[in-house]
């Protein structure tokens, strides 16, 4: 696959985005999508192909794939993508940050992006159409499922098991040893430590405004201080 180059899938936010992370490993040829949801022709110069039939002009034995789009459809979308692509003959490439430490005794499946300074610690798995974002960590020995989406921030617990297709918030904390059950919603900020269920979701309560201007409470912290 390293003489390939690379089409991504997507042309929204999350796209735009890897593609400054995708040009640091790979050749990228091209974006696409189906062609009911094709807006710009160009994005960053690179031209952006109907996925209806991308392989008459950018075939698979010329190129990879790699899905770049978000938690659509409770992570839905992307394994669709993943399953057509494959349908139509794509290998499928995978993104894993320089800075992310590969341990001999972690395994990554395809379709997958890993964005910086993400820790995956020593005999980790984790499947296929994940998406890590900055600064996640987990724990060893844990088994993240496909298609799940794993937001900066989060920390995971050493031996924890999390199903398909999950959505994990920015900085939500899963304890060790525990089965969180396929797609389950856990929001940012928030502690999962019990095992869960099949579709569950967890939120934690949002900060609350303080009845004070923000000079007005440094004033009175300092007050209470001293």
């Amino acid at each position: 696959m390293e003489n390939k180059k690379l089409i991504i899938y997507g042309n929204g936010q999350m796209a735009r985005m890897f593609l400054e992370f995708a040009r640091l490993e790979y050749e990228v040829a091209a974006f696409t999508v189906d062609r009911s949801v094709l807006t710009d022709p160009f994005i960053e110069g690179l031209p952006v192909i109907p996925f209806d039939d991308i392989e008459t002009g950018y075939p698979p034995a010329d190129h990879c794939l790699i899905i770049a789009v978000g938690y659509r459809e409770m992570n839905d979308l992307r394994v669709r993508k993943y399953q057509e692509g494959l349908a139509k003959g794509y290998a499928f490439a995978s993104y894993v940050h320089a800075s992310v430490v590969r341990h001999a005794s972690v395994s990554v499946g395809e379709n997958t992006i890993i964005l910086d300074h993400a820790a995956i610690h020593p005999y980790t798995q984790i499947g296929n159409s994940v998406f890590i974002a900055s600064n996640a960590s987990i724990g060893h020995g844990c088994r993240i499922g496909d298609a799940c989406w794993i937001n900066s921030g989060v920390a995971i617990g050493g031996e924890t098991v999390i199903g398909d297709a999950c959505f994990l918030g920015i900085n939500a904390t899963l304890g060790d040893n525990i089965r969180v059950g396929r797609q389950c919603f856990v929001g940012a900020n928030t502690l999962v430590t019990r095992n869960t269920l099949a579709d569950e979701v967890y939120v934690s309560a949002s900060g609350e405004r303080f009845p004070l201007s923000s000079q007005a409470f440094l004033q009175f912290i300092a007050r209470s201080t001293r």
